[in-house]
């Protein structure tokens, strides 16, 4: 039980000491994080929204860009044997070798978070520009049952400009890291955030990379070529 709980302590640990020593993925704009958690008899998780404004000018891009939105990529660890956990074989079948994997609820055919099928988007996401935020808004829950104590829940979340022809398309504009984490007695604590460090945006490509290969056969959409605004 003390090793346990001590293990619960590591991912505080490495996030303080990646603030300090991590190299941060460069941003074209400012992030805005708000989150407070939920941990109830029978559900835990976390509720979060997370604003993006885009500069383009100050990543030396002279592009404009609506619409702006986000893809998302989220992985579950079990803190008490390392390895990963996953809601569905869906999930689980496009994850990359470090458990990460594209955030959509199954059934839909674009990866963009909060898109629905017909191009539009949900009341999860809401699209901005250069001149207006983009924000996402998202509520995760667990059971407060087994797999899913004693377990730190991770997501990436990366603002995409996806307007075609607008010198921008294509482009991530940067890369946000939020978290919250459960321990063995249903405890939540969190939650635990920051800029996106590298090479957490290796990840995101690799992500994507497997969300293409499984959506064919799924019927879903796959994503363009992305490339980093800022290399």
């Amino acid at each position: 039980m003390r090793l346990r709980k001590y293990l619960f302590l590591v991912p505080l640990l490495l996030l303080a000491t990646c603030n300090q020593f991590c190299t941060p993925v460069p941003k074209c704009g400012d992030f805005t994080f708000t989150g407070s958690k939920v941990d109830t008899s029978s559900d835990n998780g976390l509720d979060m929204n997370l604003r993006f404004d885009f500069h383009p000018a100050g990543c030396g891009a002279g592009c404009t860009c609506n619409p702006v939105c986000y893809v998302q990529i989220v992985r579950t660890v079990d803190m008490h044997t390392f390895v990963y956990v996953y809601p569905s074989a869906e999930k689980q079948g496009r994850a990359n070798a470090e458990g990460w994997y594209v955030d959509r609820i199954e059934g839909r055919i674009w990866g963009y978070y909060g898109r629905n099928d017909d191009g539009s988007f949900a009341g999860n996401l809401s699209p901005g520009s250069d001149t207006l935020p983009t924000t996402l808004f998202d509520g995760p829950r667990r059971p407060e049952a087994e797999p899913w104590l004693n377990v730190w829940w991770q997501a990436v979340s990366v603002p995409v400009c996806i307007q075609a022809g607008s010198g921008c398309q294509n482009k991530l504009l940067g890369y946000y890291f939020w978290s919250w984490l459960v321990n063995d007695a249903g405890t939540v604590t969190g939650p635990v955030d920051a800029v996106a460090w590298r090479p957490l945006e290796d990840e995101f490509d690799t992500a994507v990379t497997r969300w293409n290969a499984q959506a064919p056969g799924l019927g879903k959409n796959v994503f363009p070529g992305f490339s980093r605004l800022v290399p």
